[in-house]
């Protein structure tokens, strides 16, 4: 017997599920948590379609690479919820910028297809030639609306990816670190807009490319759920708060 196999589980400070924490998180945002788990279920749902658009991947490799960065973020946003729901706000934020890096990509390839190739076969290359900067510049240079929410979001997320003061503080408190986590409504209103848009953004792209291929109930499920995610987006992420629904 190793030492290991003595470990028992610490049932209290190191639960993966804080139960206390998603129960409030539930309680102070009930509409918000139901919607999240409607369209992420959609979200795993609609992925199936994929079986039926294969033959074309070959011919059109939007196909393939949009259906790629869609899934990244249904399990982006999923997992991003998983901390929201257990107090983990600032990881929850890490996850959901690289949802908008994938988001940027999506429409990134979607207007300049003949990148595919190089982002599939030469990654480091695109990388350098294509830093999400220039990626940004590219999409929305010629639409002030879109280049501030978009550059203001991505600078938001910045904060939590990497060392800086905004994104460790939210485990300060008076006498110091927080030593577990705990519930913060306004830090997770902030997080609830950010996953609304992800959701809203990969929705928008993946029913774009895909929509010959999703069934009648899909496209009307996901007519009833955008609106009500955009709704979201504008209540809780203040960025865009008074801004266009992107």
């Amino acid at each position: 017997m190793t030492s290991t196999d003595k470990l028992e589980p610490e049932k209290r400070e190191t639960a993966l599920i804080d139960r206390s924490i998603m129960k409030r998180t539930e309680q102070v945002f009930p509409e918000e948590t139901r919607l999240i788990l409607a369209s992420t279920n959609l979200m795993r749902r609609i992925t199936s379609i994929s079986k039926d658009a294969i033959e074309e991947f070959s011919t059109n490799p939007v196909l393939p690479v949009i259906m790629n960065l869609f899934a990244r973020n249904r399990e982006l946003v999923h997992f991003s919820t998983v901390c929201l729901l257990n107090g983990g706000y600032a990881p929850s934020k890490v996850l959901v910028r690289v949802g908008l890096e994938n988001s940027l990509y999506m429409r990134l390839f979607r207007k300049k297809p003949e990148l595919i190739k190089d982002w599939f076969t030469n990654p480091e290359t695109f990388r350098k030639e294509w830093p999400l900067k220039k990626i940004r510049e590219e999409l929305f240079l010629r639409n002030p609306t879109l280049w501030k929410a978009y550059t203001e979001f991505y600078w938001v997320l910045c904060n939590y990816s990497h060392p800086s003061f905004k994104g460790w503080s939210e485990q300060i408190v008076e006498h110091g670190i927080l030593w577990r986590p705990v519930f913060n409504a306004d830090y997770a209103s902030e997080c609830i807009g950010l996953i609304f848009f992800i959701l809203v953004q990969s929705f928008q792209q993946f029913a774009q490319v895909f929509k010959q291929w999703i069934p009648d109930n899909m496209i009307t499920e996901i007519n009833s759920l955008l609106p009500k995610d955009s709704q979201m987006v504008r209540r809780h992420f203040v960025v865009i708060k008074n801004g266009k629904t992107i």
